[in-house]
């Protein structure tokens, strides 16, 4: 047989085994969008207030514009404890006036389930609005940030009997003129300049949370619980591997 008609044949039997495989439907399927809401402190210079495109800060003599966010939410299809692209945020670095931008805002997710069939879960997070000091010496300390503080949200639903919350994982794929820092959680832009990035998220059944990073007193319970289990394990053996030796 041919050398060509044995490579038609390993690939007709590899394309078979492939649609053998067998499918699973997705635990979670919709859509995404966002808007941006109360932003903090107060009386700071913005617009798109409750919208998906929202500006902050007063550039004015700087000739920049101010800065801005602006996310464009997709559609999902997911499994349960795994990321998905919930949208893209788009990110531009404004020279502004000290004092005229918020220290955060808020960020509405709005989750569109049609299965199952929830309709409109609305969780929202706090976006910390990061502003450097520009000293035009290195571009990347010049940077200003997004950061994502708080990943977790309060808002809770019931699916088959199971608690779940929509959480926040980070940002991945930058593209254009910024980076990404702890872990995926800030989104760095250059000064003047814009970048893109996608956000992620994942419908967990974790609804314990955190605060700030910091694990709340129910799970550092869990952890002490944990770390004392491992510990008297390991007396355990250590007692045992001594008691054989002597014998």
């Amino acid at each position: 047989m041919k050398v060509h008609q044995l490579k038609s044949l390993g690939l007709a039997a590899l394309l078979t085994a492939i649609s053998a495989v067998p499918t699973f439907a997705a635990d979670v399927i919709g859509s995404a969008d966002a808007s941006f809401v109360n932003p903090q402190p107060g009386g700071a210079t913005v617009t798109g207030v409750g919208t998906n495109a929202f500006t902050y800060g007063d550039s004015a003599g700087f000739g920049t514009g101010p800065n801005s966010l602006t996310f464009a939410g997709v559609g999902f299809s997911s499994a349960f404890e795994t990321p998905f692209k919930v949208g893209t945020l788009t990110y531009f670095n404004g020279t502004t006036a000290v004092g005229t931008t918020p220290n955060s805002i808020d960020f509405n997710l709005a989750t569109n389930f049609t299965n199952p069939a929830l309709g409109l879960i609305q969780t929202i997070f706090s976006l910390g609005l990061v502003i450097t000091t520009n000293g035009n010496v290195d571009p990347d300390a010049d940077a200003d940030y997004v950061n994502l503080p708080s990943t977790f949200t309060p808002t809770i639903f019931n699916v088959g009997g199971t608690n779940y919350t929509v959480k926040l994982v980070g940002f991945e794929n930058v593209v254009g003129d910024g980076f990404l820092a702890s872990s995926g959680s800030q989104l760095h832009v250059r000064e003047g300049l814009t970048a893109t990035a996608d956000l992620y998220a994942e419908v967990t059944s974790d609804t314990s949370g955190t605060i700030g990073g910091v694990p709340e007193p129910s799970t550092w319970a869990m952890m002490i619980l944990g770390f004392s289990g491992v510990g008297f394990m390991a007396y355990r053996r250590r007692n045992r591997s001594t008691a054989l030796d002597a014998a």
